[in-house]
């Protein structure tokens, strides 16, 4: 079962992150998400085998799409419910990482402007840590449109945000 899995993660990972990325307006919930699917995929698999998968990239995007859906759903219901200001008040690294997030929020959220290439090529390189050469050979480009897109959109994201300089931990 588990090499079946590797298989299967191995063949559908890059296809399925792309979809996500795209259908997710924050590269952390696409990468949530996905994570989602292959827990569920894992333990669907486990609990009743995979002979009767006939296309697993198909099911598997079939599943996506459902994580897709409910994390829109969470995130309205989430929207209209009042924060608890006690949880987690106490804790200097939650607070941490929510400010993290929220500025990491900030900076994809200021990609959001550029071009669809260019917000794909921003959101690959630095919120999935691909290098240059997997983006390129991903969006079928070469190297240099990749660079070029990656320069200008740092740059574009820069001015919107109206800073000098955007520290992106890489």
């Amino acid at each position: 079962m588990e090499e079946y899995f590797d298989r299967i993660y191995e063949k559908t990972y890059r296809p399925l992150l792309r979809y996500a990325i795209v259908h997710l307006s924050d590269p952390l919930d696409a990468e949530d998400a996905l994570q989602n699917v292959y827990v569920n995929f894992y333990r669907r698999i486990e609990a009743r085998g995979h002979a009767d998968i006939l296309a697993p990239q198909l099911f598997l995007l079939k599943m996506l799409k459902r994580e897709i859906v409910r994390s829109y759903r969470e995130r309205s219901t989430a929207e209209t419910e009042p924060l608890d200001e006690d949880v987690a008040a106490d804790s200097l690294h939650f607070e941490d990482a929510v400010e993290a997030r929220m500025m990491a929020g900030q900076v994809f959220d200021a990609a959001k402007a550029l071009s669809s290439d260019s917000y794909r090529i921003f959101v690959l390189y630095y919120g999935f840590e691909l290098s240059v050469t997997e983006i390129a050979r991903l969006m079928k480009m070469n190297e240099e449109a990749v660079k070029s897109r990656l320069y200008r959109g740092r740059n574009a994201v820069r001015r919107r945000l109206g800073q000098e300089t955007i520290t992106i931990n890489r």
